[in-house]
């Protein structure tokens, strides 16, 4: 017997699959966010809020590390900030849908982008680039329990995306 989710193995799915007799157990996977900062405590506390039993937070200082570790793992949420050294959030964000379309990274996670001022969230035609590029919430640069509630939002959607999608089994 074998298990095949969404017709790829279950590991590289990001599945943990058990197998007792004729019963196959699929367990969630821990969540993994991406925060992409470049002052260190915004960094580190993001992770406290974020953090939990069932989410690992990463950190990068900048766009360029946030790429490397895209390439080198799977995650659930990008935070980006959006005025992040080498590579700002939305040079990040592209590069991203680069590195997708020619296979070098398997994900295409929601992104939650840092603002750092209120202007930048009233403008409208950088807020629909934003969208456009597969946002999925707006914060201010003050880490804030709303963090912690947006990213929670945004894997319970993945969570629901994933059960929508129901693993065959063969």
């Amino acid at each position: 017997m074998f298990a095949r989710v969404l017709g790829r193995s279950s590991q590289e799915a990001g599945y943990l699959v058990a197998m007792s007799s004729n019963v196959i157990e699929l367990r969630s996977p821990r969540w993994r966010v991406l925060v992409a900062h470049q002052s260190v405590a915004v960094r580190h506390a993001l992770r406290t809020l974020i953090e939990d039993r069932t989410i690992t937070v990463v950190e990068a200082a900048d766009g360029e590390a946030a790429l490397g570790f895209l390439e080198l793992s799977r995650f659930d949420v990008l935070v980006l900030e959006l005025d992040l050294p080498v590579h700002d959030g939305v040079t990040v964000m592209q590069l991203h849908r680069v590195l997708l379309a020619h296979e070098r990274v398997r994900v295409d996670p929601p992104a939650v982008i840092f603002t750092l001022a209120p202007e930048v969230r009233r403008s409208a035609t950088l807020t629909n680039h934003l969208l456009s590029l597969g946002v999925g919430g707006f914060i201010d640069d003050a880490p804030r329990s709303e963090v912690a509630s947006l990213v929670a939002a945004v894997l319970q959607a993945r969570a629901a995306q994933m059960a929508n999608d129901k693993p065959a089994v063969a």
